[in-house]
């Protein structure tokens, strides 16, 4: 039996590009794609029976629910569905927090396609798959399931507060970039680069351009 995917990621061009990777593998059936937590909740409740093995989330949905909020619902209402988190925030205590809120796996978006289709069949035959940094105990998957850890909901809060052109920015100040050269980048004053700048800091709760630049590392910004 081919394994079954759901997909949910708020980038359509995103969703639409790993349905045309994984629909090339004989093995892998893509059953749904949801752009939100709401619309996969919608459709999972609308199953008779189990609609798919495995579940590819981002943790970055739109309200109400992002993906780690996500996650003990889905292992108290479809506990045989396995979840692999596929996100490009990555930080060490993210995937800590994704683990024991009962993912099966974690997946940075910058990994090779070869790695993801492998981390794909490796979940489905209830293999975990997770960052070499992080401890997981396979024996937590049959455990009651905690809600998400305050501070890791607080960062996928304060991350999604950013607008498109603040991700931008802090992009490209984690790429050690002056506000001179970020201004000329993106065709914007040096003024408006160091308001966008202290509007990062101040949605991010950081403080100084060292905590910014490793904020946005550790997160994918």
């Amino acid at each position: 039996m081919p394994c079954r995917l759901l997909l949910v990621d708020d980038h359509p061009v995103l969703t639409r590009g790993l349905a045309t990777l994984l629909s090339q593998e004989p093995d892998l059936v893509v059953s749904g794609q949801f752009a939100s937590g709401d619309a996969l909740l919608a459709f999972l409740k609308a199953a008779s029976t189990l609609p798919a093995d495995v579940l590819l989330l981002d943790l970055r949905l739109p309200p109400p629910h992002d993906g780690l909020s996500l996650l003990p619902r889905l292992r108290r209402e479809w506990p045989a569905l396995k979840v692999l988190i596929f996100s490009s925030a990555t930080s060490p205590a993210l995937v800590s927090q994704v683990a024991a809120a009962g993912a099966h796996g974690f997946l940075d978006k910058a990994v090779e396609a070869s790695a993801l289709l492998a981390a794909i069949r490796a979940v489905h035959t209830e293999q975990l798959v997770f960052p070499a940094r992080v401890q997981v105990r396979p024996l937590a998957l049959a455990q009651p399931v905690a809600a998400p850890d305050q501070q890791a909901a607080d960062t996928l809060l304060r991350l999604r507060q950013l607008s498109a052109r603040e991700r931008e920015v802090a992009g490209l100040v984690r790429e050690g970039l002056s506000t001179r050269v970020i201004a000329a980048r993106l065709s914007l004053s040096e003024l408006t680069v160091s308001t966008h700048r202290r509007n990062l800091m101040q949605k991010l709760g950081v403080h100084g351009l060292a905590d910014l630049v490793r904020f946005a590392h550790e997160h994918g910004l």
